[in-house]
Order: C-alpha cells, then structure tokens, then sequence
C-alpha cells in the first residue's frame, strides 16, 4: 500500500533534497497497533509529534518499512529497536512524554556519565534525559533496560572532548584504571580486576572488541579510538557471553557505519606542542544493496618531555596513522554481511620515565671475596641526579651497547580485517557469524630508567602477533518472553617477543665483571607462545511476568598456551652472560661442561626458592631452553533477575563467576623458577543496583553495590635470587576481596543544560599471600595489603550547556573534573622497602592522587554542519603519575601529559 501524504504542522528544518511533507505509513507494514516515527536529518520536534501509541517499534518493523530520513512510519507495537546503526540518521521515538533516540550517534556531552541527551550533534528536543542503548547482551538494548552496570560514552563526546586513546578514557571513566608499562604495552583495570604485566603475549582481565570482534591483547587497542559511534564499559565478569579475560569487565567499541545516503566529514585540531590531529570519513551507497564508509585519522605532534641531563633534547614525537574501512552488503531484507578493516602505525616516541629512587641490587655479592658491603656501586648512577619531578621532566639513553641511536622510539603497526554475516531464520531468530584475523608487529625501543646511562633500557623490543578467532551463535526473536543466545568459538594466537636489555652502567657489570671476570652488559630474550581456546556458551532470559525477568548464562572454555622461552647472549666473541651461566652451572650440581656456545640458551633448570629441578627433560641446574604447555579448562557462569518496579525505575541482582586464562612471563630470568606460567584466575561476583528516571525522565539515578571473591589473582611480583637479587616473576595470590559502590547522576534541568555526576568506591585487599617485596625483602604477610591500581576514590563531574544565538547558531561549552585517590604501584608499596634510597619522595612505590580538570567552549551551525571551539586537557597543570616500576638498580615513575589546549574546526556533509 502506498503511502499517503498528509501536511505538516510545521517547517521542517530536514536536508535539501528531503521531501516538505510527512509519509503516513499504513498499518499493514507490521500489523498491530500503529506506532509513528519522524526522522528528520535535523530539526527540533515538538512532545506531542509523531504519538500514536505506547508500543515500542520492534527490528523487523524497522527493516521492513526501510527507514529514511524525513518520513514518519507506522510500525507495530514489540520490543525496542536494535542495529539502527545501519541506517542513516536519527531515529526518534515517542512515549510516555519523553523520547528515546537510538541512532549512529547517541549524545553523551560529558564523559564518564552512562546517560545521554536525547539529541545527537549536540542538538535538543527538550525533554529528559533520552535513552541509552548498549549490547551487554549481544543484541541492542535500552541501557535503563538491562541488568547491568555500564558507561557508554558517544562519539560525539570523544570528538568533543578530544580523546583519542583508552588511556583518555580511563581518567573520565570511573572503576577504570590505566597504567602505562615500561615497556608501553597498556594495563587497565576495572573495578580492582587487573592484569599488570607488560609482555605483548599477557591475555588482560579486560576484554576489548571493536562491534563484538576481540582484540585479544591489550597492546591491539593503542589507536582505535576515531569514527566511533559509541563506546561501552561493561562493568563485572562478562565471562558467559564475551568469554574468558573478561573477569574485570569488557570495552567494546561500536565503529561508525556506512549510512544510506551520502555522507561525509572532518576535523582538525591544532594544540600545544605543534600537535596536529585530523580525522575524515566519507560514507554512502555504492549500489542498491551496498554501501560502504571509509575513516581515518592522523596524528602528528613535537615532543614534550625535557631531558634533565640535556638542555634542548626533547622526547615524545607523536607520529600516529589510523584507518577503517567498512563495507556493507544486504542481499535481501534477511541476509546482511559487514566487512570490516582497521588498521594502524604508531612511529611515535614512547614515554620516558623519571628516576626518583635507587635501589641496588646484590650489595653482598662481592663479600666472599674480601669485598665490602655495597662495594659495586657505580659512580654513573650514584652521581646522577634525581629527577625534579615536574610534568614534563624525564631522561633517557641517546646510545645503548646495541645501538648508536636513542633508546626511546617506535615502529609498530596493526591490521585487523573481520566479516560479520547476519541470517534471519523466518521470524524464528537470527544467526550470527564473526571471523576476524589480526596481525601485529613490534619494532621499539624503551627507557626503563630515566637516565641518561643504562642503568637498566630495553633499547630494542621485537614482537610479532598473529591471531584467528571465530563465532557462532544464534540469537531468537527479541519479542518472544523466552529469549535465548547459544553458540561456540575458537580463537588461535601466536605470539612472538624478543626483549634485549641493557644494563652496561649498573652494579651488574662492575660486579660480576670484579669477582668472575664477566662484566655483563646484554641480555637477549626470545619467547614463543602458541594459544588455543574454544569455548560453548548459552544465555537465556525469561520474562516471568511484565515487571519481572529471570536470567541466566552459562559458558565452558578449554585452553592450551604452549611456551618456549629462550635466553642467549648475542655478545661476541667474549660472551660474558653466557659463560657467567656455563661456570654457574657445575658449581650448582649441574653436569659438566665446557664453554658457552653461540646461541645457546643459558637459564639453569632449578628454583632458586626450592632449589629444585623445574622441568624432567633436563639435568638438575642444567643450562637450556624452558618449554612448556599449559592446559586449563572453566565454566563461568551468571543467573541474575530484573524487576521493573515502575516504568522508570528498574531493579537487578547478578551473581557470577568468570575466569582469566593463565599467562607465562616474559622477563630478564636467571632460572626456569622465573618462567614457570601462573594459573588461570577467578573471580565470584554479587551485584545489586537501582536504575531509575525521575521527574519525567529529567532525573537519571543509578546505583550499584557489589562485593569479588577474587581468587587466584595473577601479579608480577619478586624473587629474591642468591646471585642477581631481586628478579621478577609472575605469581597467584590465593585470596583478594573488592567490595564496592558506583553512583551514576545525569541530571537535564533544562533543554540547554546536562550535569552528569559519577562515583566509586573501592575497597580491594590481598587476604591471603606471603611473598617478596619490591626491596628483595622475604616472607612479608601481605594480607590487608591494598590490591595495586585500585584507587579508594574516583570522581567524575561535568555539564554541557548550549546556548541558542542569531538563526542556526549555538554556543555550547562543557567541562569536567576528575579525581582519583592514591594508590600503589606493587604489593606493599605503601612502605619503603630498607634497600630504598631517594631523597625528594617519601613513597617511592605511591601513587598519589590527583585531579584534572577539563573543557570546551565553541559555536556550531545547525544547518551547516559546522562547528568551531576551544578546549583545554588537565587545565590546572597537575602533576601526576600512573606507574611506578624498578629497574635493574633504580627505581622510575611514569608520568601522565601535562596541559594541553588547542582549536578544533570540523565540517559534517550531507
């Protein structure tokens, strides 16, 4: 039946090209209860426009109809829309005297907050607080809707506020933590659910996907952060459907998608320190059934850090490129496929730390030889100084034993392609297929110290990461009461990472080169892993009356991670470290041998806390290569019920258990005790919250409270070794518990005016461990220790105003604060270990806590699709850090950016 016109009640402010009238759709597009719907490209809408009925539309109607821009339709009464990303503009739906939007492009002016205007491009419509929609289910969902805990924050407000990488978004996301590694490979944690070890190979606590496709390792993740649609904070295990490494929670980015029509648009910022910043995209239809959108972003700025040793040097060149490619073909109304490609090269400068401490290892290694106590310490080190600790102070190597050429600098780049195949079967559900291959490749060099000497540098890092990862699931009909999602993957890593590092200036060389005749100065590590996990999975959700849904989920996992790791002394002819380890050997109850052959793998085969073998396919103290498989299988699982109290006010309760695959180190290691891999993790969770719109959806309160039974946490810690002192290894701590409290406020006392609000508390504690400190320090209790990168308090608050002016014009401005509380940087960390020096820094191993305060003021043409503002990042200039590391006799602080301000200019077409 054709559609009918009708007049319109007033000017619409649609595109050129959009027809002057309204489309009646009639009824028997869906059948059922008529529902309207107005999509104007812009334009402000009165709350009586477009109100038929209290139904909401359902996916079919929306796909059936064929959404454009400018029409309204009447659809049927079912469930809330989902995978309106594939259409073009906004889709607005009227009901209970609010809105709900869900479109590409969901307004969240303020980071942090989990709630957003109903308005996309910083548009109005003047009621409430407008919808949110997330995918923790694995289908689209209204976020008021769903039994968990999330942030989501839009594109729009990431452009807006000028973030670019997840290390932006875990200073305005509260519960989430980042740390920055030495070695660059990024830590985060999510509630005190954490994986700190910087191997390019550790599997995280907090899974990232890019539209449901992993990036398995955190290292993946560095620069996807452009085009984005949305962005969501899935707080908790999300073991059952996102699979294991999910213990903390996941991050899954929704990319921008090709749009119906054509479209395109750009940005560009200039900022402090000559940084340039321009991003694009152009999207449309290349046929009737095919559309694609092809993004990209560049990033290209001057260094910031200072050297302290060299006045003039400078580090931390940005030097970022990034691309995304998508191409959507829908053969028919039940079949659609996406083809996605992202890509990108960081030859930017990593971070260089400051040294604040020194700690020197081994100080009685020379006293069976008549030698005193502390005797090899060397002058380098004693005599430089530490660092002034401002914002842009550090220093680092210009040469290292390896290289005539400074240590910090990159020379990485990632490529991900993915196919996404959406079958509808009838009206029975739909099935899904995602097969994704990522490849990786690491070329870097990193300063571990903060001096201009190699105390302790990784001047060359080479790594190597190839991956495969399948799913398939099928999904029934959303509208059904009984909704259910079963399915399996398969994932296939392997990982290749060469560590060399550097120590010529540290006591190593002056000490073993004295008593042995060896004064080491390189040490070469080659580490292959080979992962293989499949896993079934199923979630059901009952709706057992109107106002009450059960739900469950259960999912099993198997894996396999088969390890080499290698250690060689590439130093010739001399080979000191080799033949240091050749003479050790015999010494210890090894077998006899001659000298150390080239290439030759030189860890000894015993644990130096147990003084035993660690491997059967070795003699005792032996010199080889450690090999290793480790095989482990899980059930994580969830049951859970909502209950809607009223329409506005939802009322859940969760209980799970999700598990993090075990990992192998990959670190400097004198014996196979340091190889050996820790256990998979678990982590047993109870939450319970309140979602609730108030005062006519202008009032949005979230609260949540919950408590981990965290067992088995992995975490880089010390060894204290007879010969080299303290080393690090990778080990379980048997027991932690995290209890906690998340509130979420977006208030809209205006058309013109968001306050978003957010808090956490955390209360995360080792209950049970006995084991080394960060001094080499044995047998330390560490039960009540507070849990690394937890901080006690975190703080967002922020608002968006716009202001109307003359015709299309509207001056917005926005700001927010951040706050985090102290915490530490390594188990114990709150307490100086006795083998500590430092001067200016009364808690080497502290991070203490800071505030940052962000924001933007500009103007923007509503019909033009123009906008121009200023903005500002960490305006008061606070100095901070996110990481506290030791290095071979030192001890470094990685420090966050200092202020940052500039001007962003961008264009949208339609």
């Amino acid at each position: 039946m054709a559609p009918k016109t009708i007049p319109r009640r007033k000017k619409s402010n649609a595109a050129p090209g959009v027809p002057q009238e309204q489309r009646l759709y009639p009824a028997s597009c869906e059948g059922g209860r008529p529902w309207y719907l107005d999509l104007p490209a812009r334009s402000r809408h009165a709350p009586d426009q477009g109100v038929e009925a209290p139904e909401r539309p359902n996916l079919t109607t929306f796909q059936r109809c064929g959404l454009r821009s400018g029409t309204i339709m009447k659809i049927s009464g079912g469930q809330q829309p989902r995978n309106l990303e594939n259409h073009i503009g906004r889709v607005l739906v009227a009901f209970d005297k609010s809105f709900f939007l869900a479109s590409a492009s969901i307004s969240l002016m303020v980071p942090g907050a989990a709630f957003a205007q109903a308005a996309s491009d910083g548009g109005h419509n003047g009621f409430g607080t407008g919808e949110i929609v997330v995918t923790a289910n694995k289908r689209e969902q209204k976020l008021s809707d769903v039994g968990v805990t999330a942030t989501v924050i839009s594109g729009d407000s990431l452009q807006q506020q000028g973030i670019s990488s997840l290390e932006e978004v875990a200073n305005h996301v509260p519960s989430l933590s980042y740390a920055a590694a030495p070695n660059g490979t990024p830590v985060y944690t999510l509630r005190g659910v954490g994986f700190y070890e910087s191997s390019i190979s550790a599997y995280p606590s907090v899974s990232i996907y890019v539209d449901e496709v992993p990036l398995p390792f955190p290292i993946l993740s560095n620069h996807i952060t452009f085009d984005i649609e949305r962005l969501e904070v899935l707080k908790g295990p999300q073991g059952t459907l996102f699979g294991q490494n999910s213990t903390g929670g996941a991050i899954n980015y929704i990319a921008a998608k090709p749009t119906d029509t054509f479209r395109a648009g750009g940005s560009l910022s200039y900022a402090r320190f000559d940084q340039v910043d321009a991003e694009a995209f152009v999207s449309g239809p290349l046929g009737e059934k095919l559309k694609a959108r092809l993004a990209g972003r560049v990033e290209l700025g001057d260094a910031w850090q200072r050297s302290e040793s060299r006045p003039g040097d400078r580090n931390g060149k940005t030097r970022n490129y990034m691309g995304r490619f998508l191409l959507a073909f829908e053969p028919s109304t039940s079949v659609r496929f996406l083809l996605t490609v992202n890509g990108w090269k960081d030859k930017s400068e990593p971070l260089a730390p400051q040294h604040i401490a020194l700690q020197f290892q081994n100080e009685a290694l020379g006293v069976p030889s008549g030698f005193p106590v502390g005797a090899f310490r060397p002058a380098q080190e004693l005599e430089a100084p530490f660092s002034s600790l401002g914002p842009r102070d550090a220093d680092w190597s210009t040469r290292s034993t390896l290289f005539d050429h400074k240590t910090p600098f990159a020379d990485n780049d990632m490529l991900q392609a993915s196919l996404r195949a959406d079958i509808d079967i009838g009206d029975f559900g739909t099935l899904t297929s995602l097969t994704a291959y990522t490849k990786f490749n690491q070329r870097q060099g990193n300063d571990y110290d903060g001096l201009p000497i190699n105390g302790l540098d990784a001047p060359l890092i080479l790594g190597d990461i190839k991956t495969f990862t399948q799913e398939l699931r099928f999904a029934n009909d959303p509208r059904n009461p009984f909704r259910f999602v079963i399915g399996g993957n398969y994932e296939k890593d392997k990982v290749y990472q060469q560590l060399n590092t550097n120590f010529a200036d540290s006591s190593a060389f002056i000490g073993y080169g004295t008593v042995f005749g060896t004064p080491i100065t390189i040490n070469t590590i080659d580490n292959n892993q080979a992962m293989r996990a499949y896993a079934f999975f199923g979630n059901v959700e009952y709706d057992v009356v109107d106002a009450l849904t059960l739900k469950a989920g259960v999912r099993y996992t198997n894996a396999r991670d088969r390890a080499t790791t290698c250690q060689t002394d590439i130093q010739g002819p001399q080979y000191y470290l080799g033949n240091l380890f050749a003479v050790f050997s015999p010494l210890l109850g090894g077998p006899a041998r001659g000298p150390y052959q080239p290439r030759e793998c030189f860890a000894l085969n015993l644990d130096p806390e147990t003084f035993l073998p660690v491997v059967d396919y070795l003699p005792f103290a032996a010199l080889g290569e450690y090999r290793d498989t480790l095989s482990e299988d899980n059930v994580s699982w969830r049951i859970g019920a909502d209950f809607k109290a009223s329409p506005d006010i939802l009322l859940y309760a969760n209980v799970s258990k999700g598990y993090k695959a075990g990992s192998y180190p990959v670190t400097a290691a004198t014996t196979f005790g340091q190889a050996v891999p820790a256990k998979q993790e678990s982590v047993f969770a109870v939450e319970g919250g309140i979602k609730s719109s108030l005062l006519d959806r202008r009032l949005q309160l979230n609260v949540a409270g919950f408590y981990y039974d965290y067992r088995d946490k992995q975490l880089r810690t010390k060894l204290n070794d007879p010969t080299f002192g303290q080393l690090d290894v990778l080990r379980n701590i048997p027991k932690s518990s995290i209890k906690g409290v998340e509130v979420e406020l977006t208030a809209r006392p205006s058309d013109r005016l968001t306050v978003n609000a957010a808090y956490t508390f955390l209360d995360a504690k080792v209950d049970r461990f006995v084991g080394t400190n960060a001094g080499g320090e044995t047998g330390i209790d560490f039960a009540g220790t507070p849990i690394p990168y937890t901080p006690r308090h975190q703080v967002s608050v922020g608002f968006n105003y716009d202001q109307p002016l003359s015709g299309d014009l509207v001056l917005f401005s926005g700001a927010s604060i951040n706050h985090r509380s102290g915490t530490i940087a390594t188990l114990g960390g709150n307490t100086n270990p006795s083998t500590v020096f430092a001067k200016a820094v009364p808690c080497v191993y502290c991070i203490d806590g800071y505030t940052t305060i962000d924001a933007q003021l500009g103007i923007r043409d509503e019909s033009q699709g123009w906008r121009a503002f200023v903005w500002g990042k960490n305006i008061g200039n606070e100095y901070y850090w996110t990481n506290v590391a030791a290095g071979y006799d030192t001890v470094a602080r990685f420090v966050g950016r200092p202020t940052s301000y500039g001007v962003t200019v961008g264009y949208s077409f339609r």
